[in-house]
C-alpha cells in the first residue's frame, strides 16, 4: 500500500470499529493499539460487506455505519498529529455513546440511521436580575425619630445662646436625665419637665419637680388662690380673699382694725429661696401691682423687672392677672401633670433657666 494512501485513509480500530485520523496508534475511543494492526487501515470494500460473525478468526472489516461516508481529507500538507490520550467524549443529540466492549468482542454498532448535523445549542439567557429592594431596618434596630418644626432657645441661665431642636416624639428637661439637661441649676430636679407634640401642638408637662414649671400669660390670665406666678427673679403665692375668723361664743373677740364695709380684703406674699414665706401685702383695694418703683411691691433696680410690671385685680372667684412687662414676661406656674399648650414665642421658665419656642426649619 502506498505511502500516499495510508496518509490520507482513516484508521479503523479492529476493536471498536472506530474511526481514528491517518496514521493513528491508539484508538480515540477504546484506546487499542492501532500499530500492531496496520491492515485495518484498508477502506471497506463496500457499502454493505458480507456479514460475518464478531468475534471469529478472519471476520471481515466492520460494517461503516450508514449515513456515514468517509472523514474530510485534511488540507495538503497538513497532518493531524497523534493523540495518545482519549480525548473526553461527550453526548450529543441524545444518543447513547458506546460502553467499551472487552477485548476480542465487537461492540454494539449504532443504529443505521443517519446521525443528525446539528449546531451547538445556544447558552441560556441570564435570568432578570430584580431591582435592588430598600434595606429593612433590623428588628431589633431602633430607629431614629424624625425632627419636628418645633425648637427651644436658652434665653437666660448659664447655658444661655444654646438652641435645641425638638423630635416629634418629644423630650424631656432635667439636671441629670432627660435629653436636655442643666446640670449647675440646683433648682431644677433630676427630671423635671417633659416636652411633647400632640395634634401639631407644643405642650409642656410639669414631671411633679420641687421648683415647678412656669409659663408666660398671653396678656392676662385668671387664677385661682394659692396660686404662684412669678415677674423677674421675683416668686409669689396669691393668698386669695383673707376672710376673718367668726367670733366664738363666750369669749371675746380679738381687737383689730375695723374691716372696711363691703370690700374684701385679699393678700399676696413673696415666697423666699427654700419655699419660706417672704413680705406680705394685704389690702382691700380692688388693684394690687408689682414693680420697680411706686408699686405695693417695689423692688428698685431689680434686673428683669419692669417699672410697673404685672397688676393683679380681684375678683370674687381669684384674681385676674395682667402682663405690663413689655416682652420681660409674667410667669404662671402649671399644675403637676398637668399639659400646657406652648405658641410660637411663649417663654418656660425651669429653675434659673428661661426657655423660649421656637419654630425651626
Amino acid at each position: 500500500m502506498s505511502q500516499l494512501l495510508l496518509s490520507a485513509l482513516a484508521v479503523v480500530c479492529p476493536n471498536c470499529d472506530g474511526y481514528n485520523p491517518p496514521r493513528a496508534e491508539v484508538c480515540a475511543s477504546c484506546g487499542t493499539s492501532l500499530s500492531e494492526a496496520p491492515a485495518t487501515a484498508k477502506p471497506p470494500p463496500s457499502r454493505t460487506p458480507p456479514a460475518s460473525s464478531p468475534g471469529k478468526p478472519g471476520a471481515s472489516t466492520p460494517r461503516v455505519p450508514p449515513g456515514l461516508g468517509r472523514p474530510p481529507e485534511s488540507p495538503p500538507g497538513l497532518r493531524p498529529a497523534a493523540s495518545r490520550t482519549p480525548p473526553p467524549v461527550a453526548s450529543a443529540g441524545g444518543i447513547p455513546l458506546a460502553s467499551r466492549a472487552a477485548p476480542g468482542v465487537a461492540a454494539p454498532r449504532s443504529p443505521a440511521a443517519p446521525l443528525p448535523l446539528t449546531r451547538p445549542a445556544a447558552p441560556p439567557s441570564a435570568p432578570p436580575v430584580a431591582a435592588p429592594k430598600p434595606a429593612v431596618p433590623a428588628s431589633g434596630a431602633r430607629p431614629v425619630p424624625a425632627a419636628s418644626r418645633f425648637g427651644l432657645a436658652v434665653v437666660a441661665g448659664s447655658t444661655r445662646g444654646q438652641r435645641f431642636k425638638l423630635p416629634v416624639t418629644g423630650c424631656t428637661v432635667g439636671r441629670t436625665r432627660g435629653a436636655i439637661l442643666f446640670a449647675d441649676d440646683v433648682f431644677v430636679s433630676a427630671q423635671h419637665a417633659t416636652f411633647l407634640i400632640k395634634d401639631n401642638v407644643l405642650h409642656v408637662r410639669d414631671e411633679s419637680s420641687a421648683s415647678g414649671v412656669y409659663v408666660t400669660i398671653p396678656g392676662a390670665e385668671t387664677i385661682p388662690p394659692m396660686s404662684f406666678f412669678s415677674a423677674g427673679q421675683r416668686l409669689f403665692r396669691f393668698l386669695g380673699k383673707l376672710e376673718a375668723p367668726p367670733p366664738l361664743a363666750g369669749r371675746p373677740t380679738v381687737y383689730g382694725a375695723p374691716v372696711p364695709p363691703g370690700q374684701g380684703v385679699y393678700g399676696v406674699e413673696e415666697v423666699l429661696v427654700g419655699g419660706r414665706s417672704g413680705r406680705t401685702v394685704v389690702t382691700s383695694a380692688p388693684l394690687l401691682t408689682i414693680g420697680q418703683a411706686n408699686c405695693d411691691f417695689s423692688y428698685p433696680q431689680e434686673e428683669g423687672l419692669a417699672g410697673r410690671h404685672c397688676e393683679l385685680s380681684f375678683t370674687p372667684a381669684g384674681a385676674q392677672l395682667r402682663d405690663l412687662s413689655g416682652g420681660l414676661g409674667t410667669y404662671v406656674r402649671i399644675a403637676p401633670s398637668m399639659e400646657r399648650p406652648l405658641r410660637p414665642g411663649d417663654r418656660v421658665r425651669l429653675g434659673q433657666h428661661i426657655v423660649q419656642v421656637e419654630l425651626m426649619g
